[in-house]
């Protein structure tokens, strides 16, 4: 596990940042396909969606930056830190979806079938991104003696400061995992999907639960807590939101079995 790839003059590359460039491809890649499937002009969806995803990473480095202001600007050169921070996912895709409403509104696309692609590439997004965080050292566990468990090297405990020296649980593969796990169930969904929105909610909701269960396992204290220190903010932020997607497909199937339409089918 390595923070930087290669250097180029004084320029250190991290490592975060090729694979982010990755799951971009990737993404748009994905964000076509499912453009065409959905009726939608290609070239158009993935312009907007790969600006969305733009917004959704300076939006979870604000909220990186808002949660752990002392250590980016407490003190002369901290906010270069930034330059290698991964940011908080919750808060990107926070901001992505309002962002991806108003847009998508704004150049007179269809705002429900475009956040049903933004949640195939949100799992991306993280599917593949937080492999960077695994190089970085960033998002850690707690200490386990499990056989998976691993132990980061000096770099990685210099940049983060907390990072143990000891074995720990790998929470950025658990969350690669997860998401990959649920861009699977959403891509099965997708066959049968019977309205749009639905896809982009489920994926909340389940994203919101299971990320609840892994950050127990996480051992970032400066990734911060609320409620006296009963919830992290990524536990808190991501049940607010998974309740806030329960009602929202709750309403999106009803308002779709009331007016009586047949079922979303594929274009073509």
């Amino acid at each position: 596990m390595h923070p930087f790839l290669f250097q180029i003059g004084s320029y250190r590359v991290p490592a975060y940042g090729v694979i982010a460039l990755v799951a971009l491809v990737v993404a748009v890649f994905v964000i076509r396909r499912y453009a065409r499937i959905e009726g939608l002009d290609p070239n158009l969806t993935a312009e907007a969606i790969v600006l969305t995803i733009a917004v959704g990473f300076f939006g979870a480095r604000a909220f990186e930056a808002v949660i752990n202001w002392d250590r980016y600007f407490g003190h002369p050169g901290g906010w270069k830190l930034l330059l290698v921070s991964t940011g908080v996912f919750l808060g990107g895709l926070a901001t992505a979806i309002p962002f991806c409403i108003y847009w998508f509104r704004h150049i007179g696309l269809p705002v429900l079938q475009a956040l049903d692609i933004l949640a195939l590439t949100g799992c991306i997004a993280e599917g593949v991104g937080r492999w960077g965080c695994f190089c970085s050292g960033c998002c850690w566990g707690t200490p386990t003696t499990l056989p998976w468990a691993v132990t980061f090297p000096d770099i990685a405990r210099r940049i983060h400061r907390g990072l143990p020296a000891v074995p720990i649980h790998p929470t950025q593969i658990y969350m690669s995992a997860n998401a990959l796990a649920i861009l699977g169930v959403l891509i099965l969904l997708y066959r049968k999907k019977r309205f749009h929105g639905q896809i982009i909610t489920v994926y909340v909701m389940l994203y919101g639960v299971t990320r609840f269960f892994i950050e127990r396992v996480r051992g970032d204290a400066e990734r911060g807590f609320v409620f006296g220190g009963a919830l992290s903010t990524s536990q808190a932020l991501g049940l607010a939101m998974a309740i806030a997607a329960a009602f929202a497909y709750a309403a999106l199937s009803k308002r779709h079995r009331d007016s009586q339409e047949p079922d979303w089918r594929a274009a073509g």
